[in-house]
């Protein structure tokens, strides 16, 4: 029973740590999902909590609060008589106050780390303080009053009997607990099968045609260049409202960034 207690206080002294470290990297985007296991957790969160421990206990002692480190020592290790056992009730009050302030404080602080770290871009000169996941820069510029910036996707998938591109607009994506991509959802998806371009070729202003096998035979032109230099006719569009590939389909992607001026 003692050594169930001293876990159980373990655990509890975690807790602020383990609250500042989830609001710190509260969103889908953060560099580290929260979905770890329980000791993983427990573990990511000491150094929080033990920073915050200690000026915890500088606060309360400078307040003339006598703190018994022998009786929280014998609960650790499990080393309870049956007179600290009976001091339990006596601690009780002020130790659920005290974890409640320094959750609390915890909660607080991690907001307003956050805050500065966003808005001073502290990530850049300090890589510990890093919120976002690596893929969201590259997946989620940012964009301001007057400049929208979009994601433009070429995406290469092998299949068993072809190879295929799918092309169109990133609107979200997913990341696994390993912080890795999980999922690509586009919109305005555009799909090219790559075998059936073996039967075309494109000439030297852009029309494509069918092949030929003599040299005097004018080739038979098939479609003219569209206007766009986004689309052709190799491509059909995917009706939807979103398109969802599995990132672990995925040979290789090439990605494109456009910039669109936002008139007031």
């Amino acid at each position: 029973m003692s050594l169930a207690i001293g876990f159980l206080i373990i655990f509890l002294l975690t807790v602020p740590g383990i609250v500042f470290r989830v609001t710190y990297l509260s969103s889908p985007y953060s560099k580290r999902n929260i979905n770890t296991t329980t000791l993983e957790e427990i573990y990511s969160s000491l150094i929080p909590a033990f920073i915050f421990h200690c000026i915890s206990v500088l606060i309360v002692t400078s307040f003339g609060k006598i703190i018994n480190y022998q009786f929280v020592f014998n609960l650790l290790i499990g080393n309870n008589t049956a007179k600290d056992i009976n001091n339990l009730n006596q601690y009780l009050h002020d130790f659920l106050l005290y974890m409640l302030a320094n959750t609390l404080a915890n909660f607080l602080f991690a907001l307003l780390l956050r805050a500065l770290v966003l808005r001073f871009k502290l990530y850049k000169v300090f890589p510990a303080l890093r919120i976002y996941n690596r893929w969201y820069d590259i997946l989620k510029p940012k964009s301001t009053k007057n400049e929208k910036n979009s994601v433009w996707l070429d995406i290469l998938l092998e299949t068993r009997n072809d190879v295929l591109i799918y092309r169109g607009f990133l609107t979200d994506f997913w990341l696994d607990k390993d912080g890795g991509i999980k999922e690509l959802h586009l919109e305005d998806v555009r799909r090219r099968v790559m075998s059936k371009d073996l039967k075309f070729s494109v000439d030297d202003e852009g029309y494509t045609v069918a092949p030929h096998t003599t040299g005097s035979e004018e080739p038979e032109v098939l479609y003219e260049p569209l206007v766009t230099d986004q689309i052709d006719e190799r491509y059909y569009y995917i009706p939807g409202e979103r398109f969802i590939i599995k990132y672990e389909d995925v040979k290789n992607m090439n990605i494109t960034y456009y910039s669109e001026e936002l008139i007031d």
